[in-house]
């Protein structure tokens, strides 16, 4: 709904600790699982129902290093399909997502073990905003306030300091907003019963993303060349 709230998402803590302590999920707009796929050129490697299979398969090689390139996907109703990553960035690689955005709203959350909470809302190839919500005044993008009010209605106000914005589920925050922007509500339900098409993207050198990223900022739009 389009008055989500933080507290509407509090149960994303406790309920699979594992992975809300370092996650990517991201609502892509008027598209398939097989167009995600497509678009990022990603190896289908099979399917899994249910996020508690994507995240046995995500952590199976954790030993030995995390793919960060894993992801499963699922549509949503035949409008919306859902990309999840288990500590994964895919969702908030501009280089990746910007091509993808265009003709579409992407919008994207992630939370990783080191206290970032980046926000992206990409609209047809602009890039509106983009923040971490630990600094939710800081925010940058095509029109970087564009969610000034939906902040503060979600419960992060924008003159909070240090200490009151460690007491907000921020990623809680990441998936009201999210709500907001799409109206998909992610529930445990969502995420219990869906059937995710398990893709490994490979992830852009640092010299092209770097190239990409510049090439974005210059007008916050998907650029033609970089």
């Amino acid at each position: 709904m389009l008055t989500a709230r933080v507290d509407d998402y509090l149960w994303w803590r406790t309920w699979r600790p594992g992975w809300a302590e370092a996650h990517c999920v991201t609502l892509v707009g008027d598209t398939s699982a097989a167009e995600v796929i497509g678009s990022l050129r990603a190896d289908v490697l099979g399917s899994v129902q249910g996020i508690d299979a994507l995240y046995d398969l995500a952590v199976a090689d954790w030993p030995a290093g995390f793919d960060p390139g894993l992801i499963g996907v699922t549509e949503i109703d035949g409008t919306w399909a859902l990309i999840a990553e288990i500590n994964g960035f895919v969702g908030v690689t501009e280089r990746l997502i910007g091509p993808m955005s265009v003709g579409r709203t992407i919008v994207s959350h992630f939370a990783n073990v080191n206290a970032v909470h980046r926000f992206n809302w990409w609209r047809d190839g602009q890039l509106v905003v983009d923040f971490d919500l630990l600094f939710p005044a800081e925010r940058f993008g095509a029109d970087p306030m564009a969610l000034r009010d939906d902040l503060g209605a979600v419960g992060v106000p924008l003159d909070a300091d240090s200490e009151q914005i460690a007491g907000i589920d921020l990623s809680a925050a990441g998936f009201a907003l999210a709500e907001r922007l799409t109206d998909v509500a992610c529930t445990p339900e969502l995420f219990e019963r869906s059937d995710f098409v398990v893709a490994r993207v490979a992830i852009p050198g640092a010299d092209d993303q770097q190239r990409y990223g510049e090439a974005l900022r210059a007008a916050w739009c998907h650029p033609a060349t970089w």
